[in-house]
């Protein structure tokens, strides 16, 4: 129940605030990624990285959902079940971004990037995939 609304609270927000939040943290899961086998990284490399996927996947982010509002969904009915789904594939991909870092040569030091992101997606994640794996007894 509290996973649930604390999903609502994110993705009840604009789509603009929404599309910002998954952008960074796409940036960042992809900037831990491709520097995880760097001990030390160099600030301005991360900084490009985050930057320009941040822009692109939170760019696709936000034309998803300027299409589905074009298409009747409004903020205060529930979200679409590809909007969880999206937000537990991030969430998933992030985890295995921060673990691969962990376990290279980058160590702690790049996987603490995805860490702020991992918890601020968790209940979206978390509530995506309950719904999937929710059966209807029907």
């Amino acid at each position: 129940m509290v996973w649930a609304l604390m999903a609502k609270f994110l993705t009840s927000k604009p789509p603009l605030v929404q599309a910002l939040v998954v952008g960074l943290s796409s940036g960042l899961f992809v900037a831990t990624a491709a520097e995880a086998n760097e001990r030390n990284p160099k600030v301005s490399s991360m900084a490009v990285l985050v930057l320009v996927a941040g822009v692109v996947l939170g760019g696709l982010f936000y034309a998803g959902l300027a299409v589905q509002r074009r298409n009747g969904w409004t903020l205060d009915k529930d979200a679409p079940g590809w909007l969880y789904a999206l937000y537990a594939s991030v969430w998933v991909l992030g985890l295995a971004a921060a673990l691969y870092a962990l376990f290279s040569d980058g160590g702690f030091k790049v996987a603490a990037l995805a860490i702020v992101p991992l918890v601020l997606l968790a209940p979206p994640a978390f509530h995506g995939i309950r719904l999937a794996l929710h059966r209807d007894p029907s």
